[in-house]
């Protein structure tokens, strides 16, 4: 008898095992994979690891800029993936020693719920072994979406899970979709050398950022030899020779070697017996919660992408520490308003609260500061001088949001996200002192720059 059976090992359900223990809960962890998750095995660590190697990549092309002269550069893409993998199995064997640390038991295998408070565990080899526990927290994430119509199969057309076992670079590669997930492998193989096509039926890509993110990041992507199509969706996919061939729905006749399909990611809720236990399922298969992390059957819980809130490894493992407290009888509520959202392209680009498009959208009486990278004497030394940084404030100067684009824009907005959770203020930011030459400054100068005050510009 458990007190906490989470069905899934990814960041949601083993944050969600250590903090449950820490607060003196007897937990086991099902999974029928790898703990991790997508996360750690086939999402945000490896291609992250691969990003890396596309920055060293053109950093050091660029190495002559700044003297650093190399005869000849070139990517052995055998020894990136294997970098990659071994990073990915010592986070994993990282979570195995939290696991013991905390005394997590660790079922290994299919996880079912088969009534509330029961769920079953089948093995590899056939064997079933059913459990009691007082709670049960889904947290089995999602999984890419692939329509019949784009030919998926694994080899030619590709979801990131394949991507990231490729074990040669395609000359030519067609990215469907220009999500987070579409731009940034986009991204990372334009560095490797593939000729790279970028495809999505929305105006414009990485839709859900600030617009002038979204240009910055198409101008660098067209500099970067990347064609970039938008407005027009996909007609139909042939596969012949060895090739992908799509036709558009303009008459427009695509080829390529590969074509990843990065059009979305669903709630994987099909097959655990949530819904047969009574929990509530949404029409793209979320799990219903409420902000405490529960659904409408007392004792099932749901954590991460399979309540489908915000699909981000950090949002899940937030969401794991609110459901971890409230089944020790604690009373914590998750809020969404203040979660930073990080893009892991060549420039970065990060964003958390209200943008500017969403201020006006609502009414909000709002200003904005705005600073540039280049503006920036260590975005100069680096030779990072595309991007910039943006505040979005109310109208009585608390910061409400931010866009940060350039190098290392996933690291800085950590402080505009502190921001807007604390209802700081532009002048709070301003008025603090930053180190210099940092990236950092830019963040206070824009601060200063929507009162016109900003020293460098």
């Amino acid at each position: 008898m458990f007190d906490v059976i989470i069905i899934g090992g990814g960041p949601g359900g083993y944050t969600c095992a250590v903090r449950s223990a820490q607060l003196g809960l007897s937990v086991a962890v099902a999974e029928e994979r790898h703990l991790g998750g997508v996360c750690l095995n086939r999402g945000c660590i490896p291609t992250k690891a691969l990003s890396h190697t596309a920055e060293v990549l053109l950093q050091t092309k660029k190495g002559a800029d700044f003297g650093v002269m190399a005869n000849e550069v070139v990517l052995d893409i055998a020894k990136a993936v294997s970098k990659k993998d071994r990073i990915s199995a010592r986070h994993r064997a990282g979570v195995g020693y939290l696991m013991k640390k905390n005394k997590v038991s660790v079922l290994e295998g299919k996880a079912r719920i088969e009534s509330p408070g029961k769920v079953s565990v089948t093995a590899a080899d056939g064997t079933t072994q059913l459990y009691e526990t007082k709670n049960i927290v889904i947290a089995t994430g999602a999984v890419p979406v692939t329509p019949r119509m784009f030919g998926y199969d694994g080899e030619l057309v590709l979801t990131s899970d394949e991507m990231l076992t490729l074990k040669e670079v395609p000359g030519e590669l067609l990215v469907i979709g220009a999500g987070v997930i579409g731009c940034e492998f986009a991204s990372i193989y334009a560095a490797f050398g593939s000729k790279v096509t970028l495809v999505d039926m929305m105006p414009r890509i990485l839709p859900m950022v600030d617009e002038e993110a979204s240009a910055l990041i198409t101008s660098s992507f067209k500099k970067r030899g990347m064609e970039v199509i938008v407005g027009v969706g996909v007609k139909s996919v042939e596969k012949a020779d060895a090739r992908v061939a799509v036709t558009l729905e303009d008459g427009r006749r695509i080829e390529a070697d590969r074509m990843l399909l990065s059009i979305g990611r669903r709630p994987f809720s099909s097959g655990i017996g949530a819904e047969e236990a009574g929990v509530g399922i949404g029409k793209a298969g979320e799990v219903a919660v409420d902000n405490r992390m529960r659904t409408n059957v007392p004792g099932i819980w749901a954590i991460g992408d399979v309540n489908n809130k915000m699909q981000l490894a950090h949002v899940a493992s937030a969401q794991g520490m609110v459901c971890a407290a409230n089944m020790a009888g604690k009373d914590a509520s998750m809020e969404y308003f203040a979660v930073p959202n990080c893009i892991f392209t060549y420039p970065e680009v990060a964003q958390v609260g209200v943008g500017e498009s969403s201020a006006k959208e609502a009414g909000i009486d709002y200003k904005i500061g705005k600073f540039p990278y280049s503006a920036l004497g260590k975005a100069s030394a680096m030779g990072e001088n595309d991007g910039f940084v943006k505040l979005v404030a109310d109208g009585e100067g608390r910061v409400i949001g931010g866009t940060i684009v350039g190098a290392h824009a996933s690291d800085l907005i950590a402080e505009v996200a502190l921001a807007v959770n604390n209802q700081l203020g532009l002048k709070d930011i301003a008025h603090t002192v930053h180190a210099h030459p940092t990236l950092a400054e830019g963040v206070m100068e824009a601060a200063e720059e929507a009162f016109g005050l900003a020293i460098n510009i």
